[in-house]
């Protein structure tokens, strides 16, 4: 269910932070720090907070299914 860290969806999850309805609070915070990690809106900066958003995901994702299912459809 988890796209793969190379899949250009992650890239539309940062541009929708907080358009997205997400029930986790775990997954509201991560979306906080998201935001601020791509604030510079460079590639680099991008692809740090698109490695930390798969990495939570990965490691949380029995607990987040709605969350995923909200921003991936």
């Amino acid at each position: 269910m988890i796209p793969a860290i190379t899949d250009a969806r992650w890239k539309g999850v940062l541009q929708n932070i907080g358009k997205v309805q997400l029930n986790n609070l775990s997954t509201r915070m991560l979306m906080t720090r998201l935001k601020v990690m791509s604030a510079e809106k460079t590639e680099a900066s991008q692809q740090r907070a698109i490695a930390a958003a798969f990495d939570f995901f990965v490691k949380n994702e029995s607990m987040v299914q709605d969350d995923l299912k909200a921003l991936f459809g």
